[in-house]
């Protein structure tokens, strides 16, 4: 993995925020393969049709991301952990935790394959 690819991978990262945050569902479902898999809130989602139901319904929001570790072992593939903190449109903190993610290089950059939503602070009761 070169300086590009980690440029490239950060760009990832933060694409996940923005679009999300932004409310642009069909700019943040690009950032996965097709078959891919998330797990949130003890749940799982596969397939990105069921990850855009999924993030349709997401809190509004601001979501703010750590330094991120990067782990690969020479291939297209790559292991991220990363710390977050999010808060809902009137500021409250909403929750925080770690996302692991297994992203993988494809003909449109680097996209994610997995990601697991681990969560230490919150979502608070509604």
């Amino acid at each position: 993995m070169d300086g590009e690819d980690v440029r490239d991978i950060l760009r990832l990262l933060a694409a996940y925020a923005q679009t999300l945050d932004q409310g642009r569902i069909d700019d943040h479902l690009d950032l996965y393969v097709e078959d891919c898999r998330l797990e949130a809130f003890d749940r799982a989602y596969e397939g990105k049709e069921r990850l855009r139901r999924f993030m349709e319904n997401a809190h509004a929001g601001q979501h703010l991301t750590g330094v991120p570790a990067i782990d690969d072992d020479g291939t297209d593939a790559a292991i991220v952990n990363s710390d977050f903190v999010f808060f809902r449109a009137d500021l409250q903190l909403f929750t925080a935790g770690t996302y692991h993610d297994e992203i993988r290089r494809t003909a449109d950059g680097w996209r994610f394959v997995s990601r697991r939503i681990d969560m230490r602070i919150g979502p608070p009761s509604e």
